[in-house]
């Protein structure tokens, strides 16, 4: 018997489950993309339904592929900051409004207010000052995980991660009647929190006739992305740091401490996986999103070649990229698209399809770098070395662009999906598989490549950063140049 762990990965675009063996292998592994819906500039809403049909067919195909009777337990790693509302038959009564929803952001800087991670407020706000009918029906304001886990095993459940960014008290990590008052929304509206680890139920039959699953499968709760992935990452330690490019670009920092985020810079604070531990983070909203975008919109041919010839359309397009040299002769993306107002910047005759490429690449390499300054800076010590994921990282181009803007060594793991597997060693921990969390790390994280900065691309960085952080302060402080067209 080959103990097995079953985790669901929902994410902005779509969901995935994979199947985890006690050494942290990938067994298998299913993938589906959400139902791509045009929506206009500022709303970005999903059907909960959308991640609940993606986890039922992808967990179906991978189910078929292990023996269910090994999977000792369920967990997921999820979406974080976006939220739905249920009334008391766990109906939806709204549209999730995802983290990317901008009816209640006008600039980074709005992203301070209360401290700077109580972002689904405002959302909720929204509903009641917009949707008052809406708001008299709610019964629980669920979380991407609170919906998953009420389909799992009807527990109405969050954790700390998503807790923080709602009404929790950073201090005792539970919901704050002070804050309930303050923001006038009752706290009984609020799921459970539960701490990361702790087993909130059992996977129902009906649950598990749709999954594919056996009734009764201990349910264990997960977290939010970020925080699973430097878990799955090994990043628990203090000062210890690291790098997602997927969606977007997340910079974590281990601290001991929560850490109030400086006026000038969207920096926010998260309890970590590790009790007494807290994750400061800075995030670029643009970065595999950005190529996405560049592929729907001007790849066509790229992405019907991949179809025909069966490649990956990305390895195409990192292809054409690796023949542009370091800095994009010139050419800078000013990534703040979530504001409107992302900037192309030293734009001329001479630059083709594969500049454009790079740039995005750089453009999200050279956010994280600016972010990892501040957060050095916030945690008091510079690290030597940086583990990072994402979709990013299986691109050779983009994970040597990262070594070389932030003049770090890069370490690549074996499951680029850390979130997943972070999920997966919660829990074998917790499940008892494992004595300690530090050998749970051991034995289930592998970096397989490392990469090394090259001095000469260092040089070319250093002074394209230059001029990113300070275009990119400059834009975000000025009004958008066209107005509301």
């Amino acid at each position: 018997m080959s103990e097995l762990a079953c985790v669901f990965d929902v994410g902005t675009t779509g969901a995935r489950t994979i199947i985890f063996d006690i050494n942290g292998k990938e067994i298998a592994r299913a993938y589906k993309e959400y139902p791509f819906v045009k929506q206009p500039f500022g709303i970005s809403e999903q059907d909960p339904i959308i991640w609940w049909d993606a986890i039922r067919k992808t967990c179906n195909l991978v189910s078929q592929k292990v023996n269910i009777n090994d999977i000792i337990g369920i967990s997921g790693t999820f979406q974080r900051q976006t939220i739905t509302f249920l009334d008391k038959k766990k109906k939806v009564l709204h549209p999730a409004l995802t983290w990317m929803d901008g009816r209640e952001e006008t600039s980074a800087k709005d992203w301070l207010s209360e401290e700077g991670s109580r972002r689904t407020v405002p959302k909720v706000l929204w509903i009641k000052r917009n949707k008052p009918e809406v708001f008299k029906k709610i019964f629980k304001i669920a979380y991407t995980d609170t919906y998953i886990y009420n389909r799992l095993c009807n527990i109405m459940a969050t954790d700390p991660t998503n807790g923080v960014m709602g009404i929790l008290n950073y201090n005792t990590l539970k919901w704050d009647e002070n804050l309930s008052e303050q923001y006038k929304i009752p706290i009984d509206l609020w799921p459970d929190v539960y701490f990361y680890g702790e087993v909130i139920g059992e996977l129902s039959n009906i649950a598990a006739n749709e999954l594919g699953l056996n009734q009764n499968t201990p349910i264990f709760m997960g977290g939010g992305d970020q925080q699973c992935s430097a878990l799955g990452l090994g990043v628990i330690k203090t000062h210890q740091a690291k790098v997602t490019i997927g969606t977007g670009a997340f910079v974590d920092y281990v601290t001991d401490n929560r850490i109030k985020p400086s006026k000038k810079a969207p920096i926010f604070s998260y309890p970590s996986v590790i009790k007494g531990k807290w994750n400061i983070e800075g995030a670029i909203f643009g970065a595999g999103s950005t190529l996405k975008w560049f592929k729907d919109n001007f790849s066509q041919f790229q992405v019907n070649q991949s179809s025909e010839g069966k490649k990956n359309v990305y390895d195409m397009l990192a292809n054409e990229a690796s023949t542009i040299p370091p800095g994009s002769e010139g050419l800078l993306f000013i990534p703040l698209y979530m504001f409107r107002k992302g900037t192309i910047h030293g734009l001329g005759w001479n630059h083709t399809r594969a500049h454009f490429i790079r740039a995005i690449m750089e453009s999200a390499c050279l956010g994280a770098q600016m972010f990892l300054e501040i957060l050095e800076a916030i945690g008091g010590r510079k690290i030597s070395e940086i583990r990072a994921d994402g979709g990013a990282m299986n691109s050779p181009l983009w994970a040597q662009i990262l070594a070389d803007v932030t003049s770090k060594k890069i370490l690549i793991p074996e499951v680029k999906d850390a979130a997943a597997l972070g999920a997966a060693i919660l829990v074998f921990y917790n499940s008892k598989r494992y004595e300690s969390l530090d050998n749970a790390i051991t034995n289930m994280i592998r970096f397989t490549e490392v990469k090394e900065p090259i001095m000469h691309n260092v040089s070319v960085y250093k002074k394209l950063y230059g001029v990113y952080a300070q275009e990119l302060i400059a834009i975000d402080e000025k009004k958008r140049v066209t107005g509301n067209l």
